[in-house]
């Protein structure tokens, strides 16, 4: 997971800058490993500062600092990463610039070949930051992104702000009661303890998926409006490959029924990773138990992050017989909010029981060790 912030503004003031950086402290909590900034100027140019450090580190640089309080812009946008593709270095952090858009990505592609040039990037975010500056209209890279994304870019031959994501990931925006200046994170809550915190009154509104925020930034006030958009579908069934390994190697399993599931639902399960990859490169063996509260082998096709621990989503596809025992086969896995070791939960165990508390299963000393 990574953290989206921001303020979209008339004129950037002492107060909207202030909010900003309370903001990016707060979202290291969605991302420790970097952090980056990007601003305009009153001539339209964007700069760009970003760092493989945490927000709190960050926010101690003379140069984030000089960016940030230039108030001389329309817009502060701003990205807090958990690595899940790519090195963590200052090259890989948010936002990336191609052409007229830069951009901020939150979220995990499950297939990247569909974005042009696509073997050419190490991070799928830096790949669609690419497509974005090469597309007409917004919709033709959206509509292509299969996995989780929250986005937030602007292109300044436009002078235009947006913002969009699909149902994987949490976007929230406020607005000031005077409407000038409009605020946005990945979490309600940083939004609410910010303003209220500089005595900002405010309305507050989640973007809903689909939707794409456009702000209108070439005219004296800001014009926002919302639009929908076309999401890529999710994808149930396998590849012609993934067909012949699944089919014809493996016994008649129990039905799907029989655990409470059907082809297409999406499960959470839990993995301490994934030591078993195997030598098609292709597929892999996630050790875990699916919400369907029966301990399962669960095996992955086409996985991300193949040695990240933690809770994963996935779509169920069928499930076989390997030897006397029931194996549940998923595609797309991406990785859920929580993950094992992850720093960001130290302090906020109620959310770990939240997640937990959905699956006796789950709720073992082991796993629970793992969280705490």
């Amino acid at each position: 997971m990574c953290g989206l912030v921001g303020v979209v503004s008339n004129s950037l003031t002492f107060q909207t800058n202030k909010v900003f950086k309370q903001l990016l402290y707060m979202d290291a909590l969605r991302g420790p490993h970097s952090t980056g900034v990007a601003t305009d100027n009153k001539d339209n140019e964007v700069s760009v500062y970003k760092r493989a450090l945490m927000s709190s580190d960050f926010l101690q640089l003379d140069a984030a600092n000089t960016l940030i309080n230039s108030i001389s812009g329309s817009f502060l946008m701003g990205h807090n990463r958990y690595a899940t593709q790519g090195s963590i270095n200052d090259d890989n952090a948010h936002p990336f610039t191609y052409g007229n858009v830069t951009l901020c990505h939150n979220g995990t592609l499950t297939d990247q070949t569909t974005l042009p040039d696509h073997e050419d990037f190490e991070v799928d975010s830096e790949n669609i930051a690419w497509a974005m500056g090469l597309a007409k209209e917004p919709e033709e890279v959206i509509s292509k992104l299969h996995g989780a994304f929250a986005l937030t870019w602007y292109n300044d031959h436009e002078l235009k702000f947006y913002i969009v994501r699909n149902s994987e990931r949490p976007m929230w925006y406020a607005i000031d009661k005077e409407k000038s200046n409009y605020y946005y994170a990945s979490e309600r809550f940083m939004l609410e303890a910010a303003l209220t915190r500089n005595s900002i009154k405010y309305d507050i509104k989640e973007v809903k998926a689909g939707e794409l925020l456009t702000f209108d930034m070439s005219k004296t006030k800001i014009e926002l409006t919302i639009s929908t958009v076309k999401l890529a579908p999710k994808r149930v069934i396998a590849s012609p490959s993934y067909q012949s390994w699944n089919i014809k190697s493996y016994k008649a399993a129990n039905p799907l029924s029989s655990y409470n599931l059907k082809i297409g639902d999406e499960i959470e399960f839990y993995t301490h990773g994934l030591p078993d990859v195997v030598s098609s490169k292709t597929l892999g063996t996630l050790l875990g138990v699916s919400t369907c509260k029966v301990p399962m082998t669960i095996k992955c096709y086409a996985q991300p992050n193949d040695s990240i621990a933690g809770y994963y989503t996935g779509i169920v596809q069928s499930v076989i017989n390997d030897k006397g025992k029931d194996i549940l086969i998923i595609r797309e896995p991406w990785l859920a909010e929580i993950i094992e070791g992850d720093v960001n939960n130290v302090g906020r165990p109620e959310i770990v029981d939240k997640i937990l508390s959905k699956d006796a299963a789950l709720a073992s000393t082991i796993n629970q060790r793992a969280f705490r």
